[in-house]
C-alpha cells in the first residue's frame, strides 16, 4: 500500500496551519491604525509542476526528477495595500495619508515605511512613531518640534500652535511597484526588498485623523472557519490512513 496518502494530507495540514497563522495576524492587528492585512495563496502540485517546467514555452524547463520532496505545493503570502477607512482622532499627532504612500521611519536597522500616523513626541522633541523610530521629513531628517500644540497642513507641513512658525514638513514617500517592498518583523513596517527606490509624492495628509487597518473581520472569520475545517477533516483522514495502513500492513504478514 502506498505512502504517499501521508505526504498529500501533512501537505494540506501544513498549509491550512499556515493559513490560519496569517488569518490569526490579521485578526490581532484589526485596531492596528495602518495595518495591511495578508492573504495566504497556494497552488496544487499540477500548478506548480507547470509553473515550473512550463506549460506553453518548455525552452527553460527543467529536468523532472529534481524535486527532493513530495510536499512541492507553493505558497505566498500576498499584502493587500488597499486604504482603510478614515478614523478622526482630534489628536494633534495623528495623521493619515489619504491616497498611495508611505512615512518614513529612521528605526535602529535603517529607514523603514509606514502607514501608521499615530505619532508621539519622544524625550528629545522630535516626531516619532513609538517603539520605532524618528519619522523623517520631506529633507530625510528628524523633524524637531518640542511640543505637541501644533497645528498642520494638507502637506504635511508642522506649524507652531500660533500658525505662525513652520517647524517641519513630513516626508512622503511611494514605490512603483509594492512588490519591492515587504512587510518588517515590527508589526505596520515595511522594507525595502530587490533594489527598490522610494520617491517623493505629494499625497494629501489629513490632520487629526488615523487610517484604520483594512481587515474585513468578517471574511477573516469565514476564512478562519474554512481552514478549521480543513485541517480537522485531514487529521481525521490522517488517522484513518494511519489505521488502514497498519491493518493492511498486519493482514499480510499474517499471510
Amino acid at each position: 500500500m502506498s505512502t504517499k496518502g501521508f505526504y498529500d494530507l501533512t501537505s494540506g495540514m501544513l498549509t491550512q496551519n499556515r493559513r490560519l497563522a496569517v488569518i490569526g495576524n490579521n485578526m490581532t492587528n484589526a485596531l492596528t491604525p495602518g495595518f495591511k492585512s495578508d492573504e495566504f495563496i497556494t497552488t496544487t502540485f499540477r500548478n506548480e509542476m507547470f509553473s515550473r517546467y512550463g506549460n506553453i514555452d518548455h525552452n527553460d524547463g527543467e529536468e523532472l526528477g529534481t524535486t527532493t520532496s513530495m510536499i512541492t505545493a507553493g505558497d505566498v503570502t500576498i499584502t493587500d495595500h488597499t486604504q482603510g477607512i478614515f478614523d478622526p482622532t482630534d489628536m494633534n499627532m495623528d495623521f493619515a495619508l489619504a491616497g498611495p504612500g508611505f512615512f518614513q521611519v529612521q528605526t535602529v536597522d535603517g529607514v523603514m515605511y509606514t502607514r501608521d500616523g499615530s505619532f508621539v513626541m519622544d524625550d528629545e522633541g522630535y516626531v516619532a512613531l513609538q517603539h520605532a523610530g524618528r519619522v523623517l521629513g520631506d529633507n530625510n531628517q528628524p523633524i524637531y518640534i518640542g511640543t505637541t500644540d501644533i497645528q498642520a497642513l494638507d502637506d504635511g507641513t508642522i506649524l507652531s500652535e500660533d500658525g505662525n512658525t513652520v517647524l517641519g514638513r513630513i516626508g512622503v514617500v511611494d514605490f512603483e511597484d509594492y512588490n519591492g517592498i515587504q512587510k518588517s518583523k515590527q508589526e505596520g513596517l515595511f522594507t525595502i526588498v530587490g533594489g527598490a527606490q522610494p520617491a517623493p509624492t505629494d499625497t494629501p495628509i489629513q490632520w487629526k485623523t488615523l487610517e484604520r487597518s483594512n481587515v474585513d473581520m468578517v471574511k477573516e472569520m469565514t476564512n478562519m472557519m474554512s481552514s478549521q475545517r480543513a485541517l480537522q477533516s485531514a487529521a481525521q483522514v490522517l488517522r484513518m490512513y494511519d489505521q488502514l495502513l497498519g491493518k493492511a500492513t498486519t493482514e499480510i504478514g499474517r499471510v
